[in-house]
């Protein structure tokens, strides 16, 4: 993820988003649960008001860990694992090992 501090600093609707009752408003909204902090409160967020995003493509933050093909999403897992192109950033979540290319 990258974040343009400067623009989430000047602008007036993410201030009024990071608001505890906004906060509250939105996760009644959405049901919404989440248990991963920052990440959480992004996509939540990112589902009101998608216009306060940029979305990178997949090279930016490639995937490796496959656990989740094994545990209940082998039906779409290689939708969202497929990614084509020059990799930048590769993300080893699982402790999965970083390719050396």
């Amino acid at each position: 993820m990258l974040l343009s501090l400067e623009a989430m600093r000047q602008s007036p609707l993410y201030s009024r988003l990071l608001e505890p009752a906004h906060v509250q408003q939105l996760a009644s909204k959405y049901h919404f649960r989440g248990h991963l902090g920052d990440q959480d409160f992004f996509t939540m967020i990112g589902m009101e008001h998608p216009e306060l995003f940029h979305v990178l493509d997949c090279t930016w933050n490639r995937q490796l860990c496959t656990w989740w093909r094994d545990h209940g999403y082998s039906d779409v897992f290689d939708a969202y694992f497929r990614c084509e192109g020059h990799v930048k950033i590769y993300h080893g979540n699982c402790n999965t090992p970083i390719p050396d290319d």
